[in-house]
């Protein structure tokens, strides 16, 4: 069983999702438990329609007889079985089928969006690995800068006001540094709780950004609506067959000890019945059944429309993280020709060597915004893998 769900779970996540399974065994195990029991549910529900078969057996004593109280055993085995139930069977079986395949879109979902999540959050732990390293440049820049301030302080060319603002800035970086060093193990944490991979070792796929018509096609929130409206339409369905026809064929075998003078002790009765019911509630029954269908169907519709416009929205924002990194790429070539033309100045004795590590420092951390831009992207266009399957 568990080698014929295997493919169906991790399968149906090998279209437009190419996204390497990070979720650790006992989360896998905990997907592929749930997909086996809605299987098995769907196979009780559509069988669900075949009576049982009823054993009895029963012990009397009856003074019926002259001489006391003479006791009497039955044993019986018997079924009653709707043989033909307008359509109810048929689609009692489809009904069966429908709510297995809502469980299983279910179940992938829930199985991609936090596979999708662990891939999140690797990309923002190293994301905000290199914001920790920006900050702790800037911190070497503050630095520099408060040297400077207090050594025009003493030449009495700056007041104690600048001194004590370069102060307060190097401070308030230190403070978002601690912060940000909280945060890291809040999302090193996170982690943990769904995977048991290695964050260090890890190697991140480059995700590629997915056509419009590849994220609507391979939409799960869309496959779920599908889904639902499938097992309504099956559902209404059956509840019109519940005031129609019934024709039900029983048959009963039963056998007695100590039978009553010239009848048989052993003896078998067949039956045929047909039943309707008849309820005052029966057109509202019919009347929600339908209504729940159309409802399902309109979901249909504005789920269409709600992942259209999220995945505008997306690539939206990716075209913005595009251009900020546009705009770092040119930040980085002028930090590299001010970076070159300050070391030669200080070669040449004009420029201090905090002249040039200011420079420096300054070109480090915007090469890291554009890798920091980078991740920002790809955390964006992961958004949009939560939702295929």
């Amino acid at each position: 069983m568990k080698r014929l769900l295997l493919p169906l779970l991790f399968g149906a996540t090998l279209n437009a999702n190419e996204l390497e399974n990070f979720l650790s065994p006992t989360y896998n195990e905990l997907f592929d438990t749930e997909l086996k029991k809605s299987f098995a549910q769907s196979k009780y529900n559509s069988l669900s329609w075949i009576s049982p078969v009823t054993l009895g057996f029963e012990r009397s004593w009856s003074n019926q007889i002259e001489g006391g109280w003479h006791p009497r055993n039955s044993y019986s085995i018997g079924i009653e079985q709707p043989i033909f139930k307008s359509g109810g069977i048929f689609y009692g079986i489809k009904y069966a089928k429908s709510n297995y395949s809502l469980a299983k879109a279910t179940t992938i979902g829930q199985k991609v969006k936090l596979n999708t999540q662990a891939h999140e959050l690797v990309l923002q732990i190293k994301q905000l690995k290199l914001s920790i390293a920006k900050l702790k440049l800037q911190i070497k820049n503050a630095k520099i800068e408060i040297k400077r301030a207090k050594e025009l302080f003493d030449a009495g060319l700056f007041s104690s006001v600048e001194l004590d603002n370069a102060l307060i800035k190097k401070d308030e970086a230190n403070i978002a540094l601690f912060d940000l060093e909280a945060n890291l193990a809040n999302l090193i944490a996170s982690f943990k709780k769904v995977s048991n991979k290695d964050i260090n070792s890890i190697k991140l796929p480059k995700v590629r950004l997915l056509s419009k018509d590849e994220f609507l096609a391979n939409n799960i929130d869309i496959d779920i609506a599908k889904a639902k409206r499938q097992s309504s339409k099956n559902y209404a369905k059956m509840v019109r067959s519940k005031y129609l026809p019934t024709v039900s064929l029983g048959a009963r075998y039963t056998k007695i000890s100590n039978a009553q003078p010239h009848t048989k002790d052993a003896f078998t009765n067949y039956s045929l019945k047909v039943s309707m019911p008849i309820s005052v509630n029966t057109s509202n029954d019919l009347e929600v059944a339908k209504l729940d269908s159309i409802i399902d169907g309109i979901k249909i519709k504005n789920t269409k429309i709600a992942q259209s416009i999220d995945y505008d929205t997306t690539l939206k924002r990716v075209k913005s993280i595009e251009q900020k990194i546009a705009i770092a790429n040119k930040q980085i070539k002028a930090y590299k020709r001010l970076y070159k033309s300050t070391n030669e100045q200080y070669k040449a004795g004009q420029k201090s060597i905090d002249d040039v590590n200011l420079i420096k420092n300054s070109l480090k951390i915007k090469k890291l915004d554009k890798y920091i831009y980078t991740y920002a992207k790809s955390i964006e266009i992961l958004k949009l893998y939560e939702k295929v399957r």
